[in-house]
């Protein structure tokens, strides 16, 4: 089915220009932060260039609204030629007086970044037909992991060779990449409103919360939602504690985090080109639900604080990160009417990822009082049960039984395209 997906010209073209833009992006942020600890010496400074970068989730009615509005093939042009610009500015930054611009840009990717994602779920959504889209999202999820090992070794290398100026000369050239690879387009299905709608005049208010309001009525959404909010905010203490992990309980320097992401992202490549047959087996459901449990045991593993635990888990993580991610987003698109998919591919993104960055700052407060191992074992509990939780529901999305009965469990309609919230 992959080979298929990219036998078609423009599925060619696109995938070229988003391996360009994911390599830029992912070179540059880390660059970033290292830029920032460079010029201040100080780590929380450098910690602020992330926080930027999340805190921006609030944007993501406004970013996903902006996404329903026009035609996402341009939005993405857009986006990506205002993101390059701000980029340019990183090119009068010579001394620490000058990081604020630094803190500019990475405020800027924040909200690039909302409106890209949320802009390129709605093209592929045009693009691709139903039954392929969840091949599609594993396509470009594996192609993401990819670059996040790749890009941040290119970018710290260029970084540490020429300095941050090429650095952001180079991120420039992949926007303007990414640029020609959405003009070069041909004949590409866009966002095409419903003309009664289109001129029906309403409250901005409504308008601009119609992601969250579809997002919670529907469900077969709702409930993969909340799942993944419960699982992934127990994930943002990780981020804290896996330093601990590496320093008090492996007794490895801390650069072994790095060793262990690179396998944890060798694992989510194999596993987002998998994912997407999987899903056409099994349904949505079912693919989260091992994710899910799989998160949960490699937790569990590397909670042993052995490198043989830690390898393991990484491994596991790996596979079962893009697994939840994919289904979730998969579950969305199918669910949500083209003119609305902005809104609700924003809704769900800030729905999780605001509690997810909350508990960041709750693991920082926490890892010093009760240790890394509480945290492990107690997120790997979160995560168990949450796809336990999950394992009446399988039902709802899978395949064959779609086909044969229009509802799912206790009556739930799994209509693709219900009608619009």
């Amino acid at each position: 089915m992959r080979m298929e997906l990219l036998a078609e010209r423009n599925m060619r073209v696109l995938f070229a220009g988003q391996t360009m833009n994911m390599l830029g992006n992912t070179a540059m942020i880390i660059v970033l932060g290292i830029w920032v600890k460079n010029l201040t010496g100080s780590s929380g400074a450098a910690g602020l260039i992330f926080l930027l970068l999340a805190a921006t989730a609030f944007l993501a009615p406004a970013t996903g609204l902006l996404v329903d509005r026009a035609p996402r093939r341009w939005v993405l042009v857009i986006n990506d030629a205002v993101t390059a610009l701000a980029i340019a500015l990183l090119l009068l930054v010579h001394n620490r007086h000058d990081v604020w611009l630094i803190y500019v840009v990475a405020g800027v990717y924040g909200i690039s970044g909302l409106i890209y994602r949320a802009a390129r779920g709605g093209l592929l959504h045009s693009m691709v037909p139903d039954e392929m889209l969840g091949e599609a999202n594993g396509l470009f999820t594996s192609l993401s992991q990819g670059m996040k090992i790749i890009g941040p070794l290119v970018g710290a290398g260029i970084y540490a060779a020429w300095g941050g100026g090429v650095v952001a000369v180079a991120d420039i050239g992949t926007f303007v990449f990414s640029i020609s690879s959405y003009l070069l387009l041909r004949r590409v299905r866009d966002l095409a409103r419903r003309p009664a709608e289109a001129k029906q005049e309403r409250r901005f208010g409504r308008e601009l919360t119609a992601g969250i309001r579809h997002v919670l009525a529907n469900p077969v959404i709702r409930r993969m939602i909340l799942a993944s909010t419960v699982g992934f905010t127990g994930a943002g203490m990780i981020d804290v504690a896996m330093f601990s992990l590496v320093d008090q309980g492996l007794h490895r320097p801390t650069a072994l985090i790095g060793v262990l992401t690179s396998i944890e992202g060798a694992g989510s490549v194999l596993a987002g080109l998998a994912v997407g047959s999987m899903m056409r087996r099994m349904g949505e459901y079912s693919v989260a639900c091992i994710g899910f449990l799989l998160n949960g045991a490699g937790l569990a593993a590397a909670s042993t604080a052995t490198l043989a635990g830690a390898t393991a888990g990484a491994v596991l993580i790996g596979i079962g990160l893009p697994m939840v991610l994919v289904a979730e987003l998969t579950v969305v698109q199918r669910r949500t009417p083209a003119d609305l998919q902005g809104r609700a591919i924003s809704a769900s993104e800030a729905i999780i990822n605001t509690p997810f960055a909350i508990a960041i700052a709750v693991g920082a407060g926490l890892i010093g009082v009760v240790g890394f191992r509480p945290i492990y074992i107690g997120v790997a509990a979160g995560f168990t049960v949450v796809g336990l939780a999950l394992l009446p529901y399988l039902g709802v999305t899978r395949p064959a039984r779609a086909l044969v009965e229009p509802l799912g469990v206790q009556g739930e309609a799994v209509s693709p395209v219900p009608p619009p919230a």
